[in-house]
């Protein structure tokens, strides 16, 4: 009869009330170094599952619940497709090691991360087992070790086919996606106000037939009350839709809020994705000092190219307050701001429309396709800009098409 040997792995020992102020302690230290500083992610869930270990409660961590508990995934999401708690446990794994090998830390008491497991285990430095001497290799071993790399040879192949069939919008992504926190979107803000007081009263009046319409109505500052972060264009939001989507797909987290909300510090920690121009102030300070920009010039809106000051051709004249626009422009830029040393995207339209675009140029891989012919080699590690020219036809934008680049 044939014998299989399975490897038991122990469960991780629970971490006694005496020793579990010691345990947060050395979780303190490591998360406040250098090494764990640069990735809010790996502090975030290592944080998370040593406190539940310290406190005793260990069933609560399994891969599923994290990702729910942690990063606010739904409850049915599929794990496979958006494996985030594996991806940043094999990161806290490597940080954990990088941490330990610095001759300052040796004598610390250790947080281990077991692979496949969840529940960080507190050994002294005394507990950790001896390197095992390696085992001697017997002859046929070699043999099959040769038959092995042989039929590793096509798998390598075909990783490389794999990456080299990564797309160009995979490529203009993958600095976002390779930070280590999650990404913070910036909405810029809608001119929307409300009434209050004696106007509300008058205009509720009015609307229901109980007062004159043909009556002063002037409405005093003090009745009038903005209601940023509150309501968004309908394009801006369709950007954010649409990139908030391919993140998703790829397992990136992130958060949604107006730009008004949005901190300088956040800036500092997070890599941005900023929607609108002139209703956010983050998007326009970013890109204000690059080639391609935008500005008001009278009573019309338009692309500045500080190559060519002199052009005037990409303007929107009078888009306010009855918008009547046949043409729009955008601006999609992806640098490291030099304020912040994070990166960030720009998608940004002179109206909604064109910011709507954006976020499909953005996220079609087809559309971006079109830029990469006017892009310098070597792109996808630089800042870029693409202006974007669309159509609207009945108030709906039409395909982006690209009208200049450039890359630094």
């Amino acid at each position: 009869m044939n014998r299989s040997t399975v490897e038991v792995i122990p469960a991780p020992r629970p971490v006694s009330p005496a020793r579990a102020e010691e345990f947060r302690l050395q979780l303190e230290r490591v998360l406040s170094s250098q090494v764990f500083r640069s990735s809010q992610r790996c502090q975030v869930l290592l944080r998370h599952i040593g406190e539940r270990a310290a406190a005793g409660d260990t069933a609560s961590l399994k891969e599923r619940t994290l990702g729910i508990d942690v990063f606010g995934r739904a409850p049915d999401y599929d794990t496979s497709q958006q494996p985030i708690v594996r991806a940043t446990a094999a990161e806290i794994r490597k940080k954990l090691a990088q941490y330990y090998q610095a001759p300052e830390h040796t004598g610390e008491p250790r947080i281990q991360l077991a692979p496949g497991a969840y529940v960080p285990e507190f050994r002294d430095p005394g507990e950790l087992p001896a390197a095992p001497a390696p085992p001697r290799r017997p002859v046929w071993l070699a043999a099959l070790a040769g038959a092995l790399i042989g039929a590793l040879i096509p798998v390598s192949g075909y990783l490389l086919l794999s990456r080299a069939s990564q797309t160009a919008l995979d490529q203009f992504w993958r600095p976002v996606l390779q930070a280590p926190a999650s990404v913070v979107f910036g909405l810029g803000k809608a001119g929307a106000y409300t009434l209050v007081g004696e106007a509300a009263e008058r205009e509720w009046k009015m609307s229901h037939g109980m007062m004159d319409a043909s009556k002063d109505a002037s409405v005093p500052v003090q009745d009038i009350l903005p209601m940023y972060d509150r309501y968004y264009a309908v394009g801006d939001v369709n950007a954010a839709v649409r990139i908030a989507g391919l993140l998703e797909k790829q397992g990136k987290p992130y958060a949604i809020q107006g730009v008004s909300s949005v901190t300088f510090a956040e800036l500092r920690e997070h890599p941005a994705v900023l929607i609108g121009a002139f209703n956010n102030e983050w998007a326009m300070r970013a890109v204000g000092q690059l080639r391609f920009t935008f500005a008001m010039d009278g009573n019309a809106m338009v692309v500045r190219d500080r190559l060519h000051p002199a052009m005037n051709d990409w303007k929107v004249v009078e888009p306010w307050p009855q918008p009547n626009v046949t043409m729009d422009y955008a601006i999609v830029s992806r640098l490291v701001d030099s304020a912040t040393d994070r990166i960030v995207v720009v998608a940004a339209g002179m109206t909604d429309h064109g910011t709507a675009a954006a976020g499909e140029f953005l996220s079609t891989p087809g559309y971006f396709a079109e830029a990469v012919p006017k892009l310098p080699s070597g792109w996808t590690t630089r800042n870029l800009q693409v202006v974007l020219g669309i159509p609207v036809v009945q108030g709906a934008p039409g395909r982006p098409r690209v009208l200049a680049t450039h890359a630094w």
